[in-house]
């Protein structure tokens, strides 16, 4: 026996095909949602633009760590699409000298229908006192509940359904003009009204759209924030739009709603937090949303802590325009 027999194995690397494969499936995952208009499924994968960029960035690590240039060629270009959309989520926004007004405490609540114990996302409220509060999949159960917050919502409108798609928009100011709006043909109800805010008047659409689960019930999102959308643009006032909107930031049907009705994500320069599934510690993805007018300023944004839905709240401090 000589000594090339008593050597030992050097540990086994992976086959040079085995990560460029998998950096082509990293990049066409994390390209596929700019064709997202061809089909419901593409449009999907843009959910998940944080984790594509966490597997790239990973990848072109290994890439480097074991010689592999085309490989890592590949992540690194999956890296620069997903760090494109991401990076105005990191990039610090320029403050911006606001003027002296009262800001706006905006929480939106999608309390999960199924979750019949109501202590702990009434807590939540009592403890944060925002100013205006919208409650998604609210049933008579939870309408109960939320009729128990009167001392501090003297202003509500509440509207329980048996199924996910209940609704509730509760104000310390005065809601002129509320309404009940049906924005597609699926009957759901969101609800549209003026809040009486002390330092000038506001318009709030609360709204809960169908999720992008399959083909139409894509189709019936996009309709329902271009709608949603349609009625932001027209309002003489201010407008916020709060809700579960089924849609990360990075989705076709969000991208056309900012677009078409000039809103703001309050999350802009704050970072990405996701808000679904609360129940799962991945993967997390942000679909819960507070929409501001261009030229508001956000003081604070904030995802809450676990109510026992599905999903966190979201929270906003704003002055708006």
């Amino acid at each position: 026996m000589d000594a090339a027999d008593t050597a030992p194995t050097p540990p086994a690397r992976p086959a040079p095909g085995m990560l460029t494969t998998l950096a082509v499936a990293v990049l066409i995952g994390s390209a596929a949602g700019f064709a997202g208009g061809w089909h419901w499924l593409l449009d999907l994968t843009t959910h998940f633009r944080w984790y594509w960029f966490m597997l790239a960035l990973a990848g072109l690590g290994a890439a480097g760590a074991i010689r592999r240039p085309v490989a890592g060629m590949i992540f690194a270009v999956a890296l620069a699409i997903n760090a494109c959309d991401l990076m105005p989520y990191w990039l610090p926004i320029p403050t911006v000298e606001a003027a002296d007004r009262r800001p706006v405490r905006l929480l939106s609540m999608n309390v999960h229908r199924v979750n019949r114990d109501t202590s702990a996302a009434i807590d939540h409220v009592r403890g944060r006192r925002p100013d205006v509060l919208a409650v998604l999949e609210v049933d008579d159960h939870w309408a109960a509940a939320l009729d128990g917050l009167a001392d501090v919502f003297p202003h509500r409108v509440i509207v329980p359904r048996p199924d996910n798609f209940g609704i509730a928009v509760m104000s310390r100011w005065p809601l002129a003009d509320a309404r009940v709006a049906e924005f597609t043909t699926t009957g759901f109800p969101s609800i549209v009204a003026t809040v009486r805010h002390e330092d000038g008047d506001f318009r709030l659409i609360a709204t809960h759209p169908y999720p992008p689960f399959d083909g139409p019930a894509t189709a019936q999102l996009v309709a329902h924030l271009d709608a949603v959308a349609g009625e932001a643009a027209a309002s003489p006032l201010p407008c916020v739009v709060a809700g579960d909107l089924n849609a990360t930031p990075w989705s076709r049907a969000f991208r056309r709603l900012i677009t078409a009705a000039g809103l703001r994500d309050t999350a802009l320069g704050l970072g990405v937090k996701g808000t679904y599934h609360a129940e799962l510690p991945a993967p997390r993805i942000p679909i819960d949303h507070v929409l501001v007018p261009s030229g508001t300023v956000v003081l604070r944004r904030g995802v809450g802590p676990g109510v026992g839905s599905d999903h966190f709240p979201v929270e906003a401090d704003v002055i708006l325009p």
